[in-house]
């Protein structure tokens, strides 16, 4: 089968990220396709493998052509347990990975994801935001006008739809996206920020714009959840 292994989200202080039933099945893989080797191997040092981490199989994402993907996808097909890992959270959410999923279902080949932290998941629900409706639109546009577009226009989807928006940026862009949403969100507009989930520095705020205005906490260059909700 493939098996869908989530990674720590902080890199601060990184936790075990596969509950402690998971981690026999885990632990049973010789072969793994990930993001980036570096940060797989950190990860892979957290699940405690049986067998030093120099030994398994490692093969990034970016690095796999088709041929060697349907041969590793064929392995897993007939039997052998191969884990797909992402850099931080579950792979194939707001992350890569979700074409290695799609070629293992056209293969026939088992799927098998297990519990682990999503920082849109944990973001979302430590909000207060509507959980029932949301959208992750990825990263704005760099291009300051454009992106001041996309912030009005999102906006008004929430306003219309009681729609939940999330957004991530590249870290050292944080402060420009927060001074932005300050700047074009209505005031009364609910703001959240979300930074170092999981880890020992996790801060979740949620507050109007107008409040964020007065007092921006800035997440500084780390990975950062933005989330906001247009009130009625």
């Amino acid at each position: 089968m493939l098996i869908l292994v989530p990674s720590p989200l902080s890199q601060i202080g990184p936790c075990l990220p596969v509950l402690q039933q998971d981690l026999p099945l885990v632990q049973s893989c010789r072969t793994w396709v990930v993001e980036n080797a570096k940060p797989a191997r950190a990860a892979l040092g957290l699940i405690n493998m049986p067998v030093p981490i120099r030994e398994l199989e490692l093969h990034e994402m970016a690095q796999v052509q088709a041929p060697e993907m349907f041969a590793l996808l064929g392995r897993a097909a007939a039997g052998e347990p191969i884990a797909l890992m992402s850099d931080a959270g579950c792979p194939g959410v707001a992350d890569p990975g979700a074409q290695w999923v799609r070629k293992a279902h056209e293969l026939g080949c088992p799927v098998h994801p297990l519990v682990g932290p999503s920082s849109l998941l944990l973001a979302l629900m430590a909000s207060g935001m509507n959980g029932q409706q949301f959208k992750f639109n990825g990263y704005p546009p760099v291009d300051a006008a454009a992106r001041d577009a996309w912030i009005r226009n999102s906006e008004k989807e929430s306003r219309q739809q009681n729609c939940t928006q999330l957004a991530i940026e590249t870290p050292f862009r944080n402060d420009r996206l927060l001074d932005a949403l300050c700047k074009v969100l209505h005031p009364s507009t609910l703001l959240c920020l979300a930074w170092d989930l999981t880890g020992p520095g996790q801060t979740i705020k949620s507050q109007t714009v107008a409040q964020w205005r007065k007092k921006p906490e800035a997440p500084g260059k780390q990975p950062c959840l933005f989330l906001w909700l247009a009130a009625d």
